[in-house]
């Protein structure tokens, strides 16, 4: 191996660290989280918010951070999210109090959206065209390899050693990311005439921020009162756009192609009825069965795996037929999976639950890798930068809204009960939330079939 090879191998698992710490901290935090929060005394909308605080600060970021790389370079922006990342991480394990914990949540959505909004770019730049796919399939490999690792590492750390190693181990990972990428990537500082739009930036982030943060403290006359305010800056973002020769977001091209937008939405209505399973099968498995932590990582093991198999066959599905097709099918089959889950009860088996956990991987392997193909297909090459990060965006959307509905439910099921006083009281609210997953997971799946038949 020539030094040219190394330093692009070594550049692709810099990419593939920054892809793995998502999901690897998404599942190791949904089997800790009724360990932390006791610790903290956090009620389960407490535990939902701390689930989501990273969501919704990464996923407000993460736009703005993409248009940001074509004009300032991307090597930098990777760097500075992986050092903020590392030391929100380090803060996020040493954290004494609930309000420490969740600012350092919050920090690292923001270098989350730093590394994570810029890999795809820096990716395809580090490969010739020919080996794209090759990386591309590299880069998964991290993927499912968090998916996997993320509840079991979360389950033994937490049983064996300490939640906060979760944090620490992040922390680690950030470093080598930036030590990798700093040594190996050499980048070519882009050349733009037009200036970054900072105008849309002041829009956009608080827009995002306060909206996601007021949809997930409703019920609550403050909450409700920054939902609107968010709304009406989401609508003068809107409108900014729309008289600008640089848009962030190109909305008149997503109104002539309605096969963009519909699966767009397929994706928000996807993603929200996905994202919290893990989260709400742990807190079923270990507050309404007592399961010990470890042992909960073990059983919820079996979805990712199942994601991690199917995934070659839904990206050969989508190539024999169209994509929002497969990814429609796929949506029912994750709806039928998460309705199964409202006849959980305290006698439920391991064997059903396994049972119930293949049919949501399988939905889900068969709906993320034919969406995501379906609207970069949706677009031509001059809004594919744009389109990337408008996907990235509504996916968080979607993750965001599905935590923000769970906390919600559990709020009203169980008010402000901490989480050592949680137990079977908590199975109707569960229930609850799998109902609506469910059904949005089945309306997700009309409106991708729909995508596919505005496709051009």
């Amino acid at each position: 191996m020539d030094a040219s090879e190394r330093r692009s191998l070594e550049a692709q698992i810099a990419v593939g660290l920054a892809s793995f710490l998502t999901p690897f901290l998404y599942g190791a935090l949904s089997v800790a989280m009724p360990t932390i929060g006791r610790a903290f005394s956090f009620s389960a909308r407490e535990m939902a918010m701390v689930m989501m605080v990273h969501l919704l600060f990464s996923t407000s970021c993460m736009l703005p951070v993409g248009r940001a790389s074509d004009f300032i370079g991307r090597k930098g922006l990777f760097m500075a999210g992986s050092v903020l990342f590392s030391v929100s991480s380090l803060t996020a394990g040493l954290a004494d109090s609930a309000g420490v914990l969740l600012f350092a949540r919050a920090l690292q959505g923001v270098g989350d959206a730093l590394t994570f909004g810029v890999s795809g770019a820096i990716l395809v730049t580090i490969v010739p065209p020919e080996r794209t796919g090759r990386a591309i399939g590299f880069n998964l490999t991290f993927i499912f390899a968090g998916l996997a690792l993320g509840p079991l590492a979360g389950g033994a750390l937490t049983s064996w050693l300490s939640w906060r190693v979760i944090f620490y181990l992040s922390a680690a990972a950030g470093v080598a990311a930036f030590a990798l990428i700093f040594r190996s990537y050499q980048e070519v500082r882009p050349q733009r005439s037009e200036t970054v739009g900072y105008a849309d930036t002041a829009l956009f982030i608080p827009a995002m921020l306060g909206l996601i943060l007021g949809l997930s403290v409703q019920p609550s006359w403050w909450g409700a009162a920054l939902s609107a305010a968010a709304g009406l800056l989401l609508w003068r973002f809107v409108k900014f756009q729309e008289g600008h020769a640089n848009p962030m977001v190109d909305v008149g091209y997503i109104r002539r192609n309605p096969a963009f937008a519909l699966a767009n939405v397929a994706s928000v209505l996807g993603y929200a009825a996905a994202f919290s399973t893990s989260f709400l099968l742990s807190l079923f498995l270990q507050s309404v069965q007592g399961m010990a932590p470890h042992d909960a990582g073990y059983l919820l093991l079996v979805q990712p795996t199942v994601q991690a198999l199917a995934s070659p066959l839904a990206g050969r599905l989508s190539d024999m037929a169209h994509p929002a097709r497969v990814s429609a099918a796929g949506l029912a089959v994750m709806g039928v999976g998460l309705l199964m889950l409202t006849g959980t009860g305290i006698d439920t088996t391991t064997l059903w639950m396994i049972g119930v956990q293949v049919v949501l991987g399988l939905g889900f392997s068969l709906f993320v890798s034919p969406n995501f193909n379906a609207i970069m297909s949706s677009v031509d090459p001059a809004h594919k930068g744009m389109a990337s990060g408008f996907m990235s965006t509504m996916r968080g959307m979607g993750m965001c809204l599905s935590l923000s509905v769970t906390g919600l439910l559990l709020a009203l099921v169980l008010g402000e009960a901490h989480t050592g006083q949680t137990g079977p009281e908590a199975l109707p609210a569960l229930k609850a939330c799998f109902v609506i997953f469910g059904l949005s997971a089945l309306a997700a799946a009309i409106v991708s079939w729909r995508a596919a038949r505005q496709a051009r």
